[in-house]
């Protein structure tokens, strides 16, 4: 083989080079959730491990399964500072969960830290939903059985049974339809959705109401504690990163500097006379 041939069979290589590191993809920081509360027995799993949630543990978010039992609840936070309570006896899969890289210091702790895109998968039960101050381009959705739910910010409940999902807004609003491609329905403050089962071949019922008050307005106070009790978890924690083993501190870039998330509790100056909302005080049916 010539030097010209060498030369050009170099230049080839490098070129393959060059191009395939342009077109790898910058990892994303690892999605975390912080569990705030644990009541029960609440089982985790985390891709091939299974055990009880811990209170205060830190788990990666994506692909994680939670289930209560009927003397169990919990309280988590995901990364992206959305606070999540699952009531007794509920299922539910983080099916995905990515989130873009932020920076170490954040002016609003209130605000979400950078763009991400949720996905929740409630199998049954009820989840109470409090997010931060969503940031531009972010999704969160939620999916059952029978509904399709995008939630636009900031509080909401939602309701998973075989036959029936009730989404109730608490504040902001979100967007509804019956499984993935039905008529789309906007849910405003203080009404609820609710998606029942069509008939054979027919594709599910949308009702659009405001939330029942229901006696001496017990209904709603009841579904308002289960907001309450996200909105208090997503209060305890907040989310930063840990710089890489260069001890610099710049952008966020994840797994190719050895960056991570890590969540840090939320200590109280003068800690409040009045306890905030625990999830072993919500009442029950």
């Amino acid at each position: 083989m010539n030097s010209r041939t060498l030369l050009r069979s170099g230049l080839v290589a490098l070129c393959a080079a060059a191009v395939a590191h342009a077109q790898a993809p910058k990892l994303s920081p690892t999605s975390k959730i912080f569990v705030a509360d644990a009541e029960g027995d609440t089982q985790i799993t985390t891709g091939k491990d299974i055990g009880l949630l811990a209170k205060k543990a830190v788990y990666k978010g994506e692909g994680t399964m939670i289930d209560t039992r009927a003397n169990s609840n919990a309280s988590i936070v995901l990364s992206n500072g959305t606070g999540i309570y699952f009531d007794v006896s509920s299922r539910t899969e983080i099916k995905g969960f990515v989130q873009a890289p932020f920076r170490p210091m954040r002016a609003d702790m209130d605000e979400e830290p950078s763009i991400s895109r949720t996905h929740v998968f409630v199998d049954y039960g009820v989840l109470g939903v409090s997010t931060s101050k969503m940031a531009a381009g972010s999704t969160l959705m939620f999916e059952t059985s029978l509904a399709t739910v995008e939630v636009h910010g900031r509080q909401c409940v939602i309701q998973a049974g075989d036959s029936v999902t009730t989404v109730s807004m608490f504040e902001g609003g979100a967007t509804v339809r019956a499984g993935p491609l039905g008529t789309t329905y906007d849910v405003t403050v203080g009404n609820q959705a609710v998606i029942s089962d069509g008939k054979a071949g027919q594709p599910g019922l949308v009702e659009v109401r405001q939330i029942p008050a229901g006696t001496a307005g017990a209904q709603r106070a009841w579904l308002y504690e289960r907001v309450l009790a996200a909105d208090a978890a997503r209060k305890l924690v907040y989310f930063e990163m840990q710089s890489g083993s260069d001890g610099s501190i710049s952008l966020f870039d994840g797994a190719e500097t050895g960056d991570q998330i890590v969540a840090i509790p939320v200590v109280p100056a003068n800690p409040p006379v009045v306890p905030t909302v625990s999830a072993a005080n919500l009442s029950g049916r």
